[in-house]
């Protein structure tokens, strides 16, 4: 069940929503989000470090004078997971952080977005939706 990729004999990717087996013919489904405690332990740290490292590559590609100052900045967005403090458990790898937490609501998100315009508040949305977005792959990942 989930998301899978489909790989077809001559070696052509095709991504399909599969529930149970794959019905393509003449195809290998791969899971996209394997399943298992190993496999949270290991989702969990690459999404931390992505949390890190995309925010950096935004950095270095569209701030390359001043990557460092908008590196830190998009870092310090991460401050807005201090609303997993109000939940229960405070750490749940298999919750979906978007539409549970308050600062992390449809809402706030198009907060964020409309930021974008703002040239004061650019660094700061930019951090903020790349959070999102991370957060997102998340749930995907359990949306198997």
């Amino acid at each position: 069940m989930g998301f899978t990729f489909a790989v077809r004999p001559r070696g052509v990717l095709q991504q399909s929503k599969c529930y149970g087996k794959s019905k393509i013919a003449h195809a290998i489904s791969v899971p996209l989000f394997p399943a298992g405690p190993i496999a949270a332990v290991i989702a969990t740290t690459v999404h931390l470090l992505a949390h890190v490292l995309v925010p950096g590559a935004v950095a270095l590609l569209f701030f390359r004078s001043r990557w460092r100052y908008a590196w830190l900045v998009m870092l310090a967005t991460m401050m807005v997971d201090l609303d997993h403090l109000l939940a229960d458990p405070v750490f749940d790898p298999e919750r979906c952080s978007i539409g549970f937490h308050p600062l992390h609501s449809l809402p706030a998100i198009l907060v964020y977005a409309l930021a974008l315009a703002l040239p004061l508040l650019r660094l700061v949305a930019v951090g903020l939706l790349i959070h999102m977005g991370l957060d997102g792959t998340d749930c995907l990942r359990q949306a198997r």
